[in-house]
């Protein structure tokens, strides 16, 4: 869920989070499993996190679907021996740990990014760490979106000034494998407190976790994506004159292009229900909407924002 407050305790709640969490190379023919969920390295027993369950399912070519359903011992079984066969062409794995738990599992080529890091340089940049801002912060992701309300615009004549856009920057991380990080641009409607987040042809502006460019690029990234998020604006004001002859048909045909699940496609069709129209604007709204779901993990927050602004690329000036 998405939350508003402070940059300031932000750092606060991030660095509360990874208290106890640290990383270690570790022997892959020292690594047992009991189960799905818990296992044996260099002679310790940990619990496996789902994270870590995926990623170890994925490299091992056990698929996580189908270990899921089987029975401890099973698993058990399954995991072992391909673990077994794993350390006969790889030596170590890096581990990342919370306390007693394995949270994650990569190989060498991993370059850790930590959601600290990302922070700090934030700070770095000049971020206010008293101003406001919205995050989700769960064991899978980091969201962080930081709104630029001096430059907030108005995109509904219907709504007078009452209905305003405000632009700003999302920064998005994952330090379990779920995503790259990424600075995109976002986008927050004050009528109704939702947001987009969407990328600009300015920059790239997503760095897999194979290297330092996204901290070696942070203030050039940084800048693009601020002043591309300004082409943006126009997209906005000319969805609301783009009209929608079946905005449900619609929402499924996006939702399948982006790759939503069908669950995910019927969330943004009761969305819409909250505030319908013809227009390609009260479809990107539903998508919007969606994110503010109850129950929502920050990847799904995520790919609903995205999800949205994939959408409004589509709007060419």
């Amino acid at each position: 869920m998405i939350k508003t407050t402070t940059l300031e305790n932000v750092i606060n709640a991030v660095h509360q989070e990874s208290a106890n969490q640290y990383d270690e190379t570790m022997p892959v023919h020292e690594m047992e499993f009991d189960s799905l969920e818990q296992m044996w390295i260099s002679g310790q027993q940990v619990n496996v996190a789902p994270s870590a369950q995926r990623l170890l399912s994925n490299r091992l070519r056990v698929p996580h679907s189908y270990l899921s359903r089987c029975p401890e011992g099973l698993q058990a079984d399954n995991l072992n021996h391909w673990i077994e066969q794993e350390s006969q062409t790889r030596d170590t794995f890096f581990c990342r740990f919370d306390g007693n738990t394995l949270r994650a599992v990569f190989t060498e080529r991993y370059q850790p990014l930590d959601n600290m890091e990302i922070l700090s340089q934030i700070i770095q940049q000049g971020f206010d760490p008293a101003s406001h801002v919205q995050y989700s912060l769960d064991q899978g992701m980091f969201l962080l979106k930081i709104p630029e309300y001096a430059k907030a615009f108005g995109v509904n004549p219907g709504y007078g000034k009452l209905d305003e856009i405000v632009p700003g920057v999302a920064f998005a991380n994952s330090e379990v494998g779920l995503l790259a990080f990424s600075i995109e641009a976002f986008f927050y409607r004050l009528v109704c407190t939702n947001g987009l987040i969407s990328v600009t042809s300015s920059a790239v502006s997503r760095f897999k976790h194979i290297s330092n460019k996204g901290l070696e690029n942070f203030p050039e990234t940084l800048l693009a994506v601020i002043e591309g998020s300004s082409q943006k604006q126009e997209s906005f004001k000319l969805s609301h004159h783009s009209h929608v002859d079946d905005p449900a048909s619609s929402i499924n045909a996006f939702s399948k292009r982006f790759g939503l699940s069908q669950n995910e496609a019927e969330i943004v069709n009761q969305s819409f229900l909250q505030e319908p129209g013809n227009t390609l604007f009260s479809v990107i709204n539903a998508f919007t909407a969606a994110a503010k779901t109850d129950g929502l993990t920050t990847a799904d927050v995520y790919k609903f924002e995205k999800t949205d602004g994939q959408i409004l690329s589509l709007v060419k000036p």
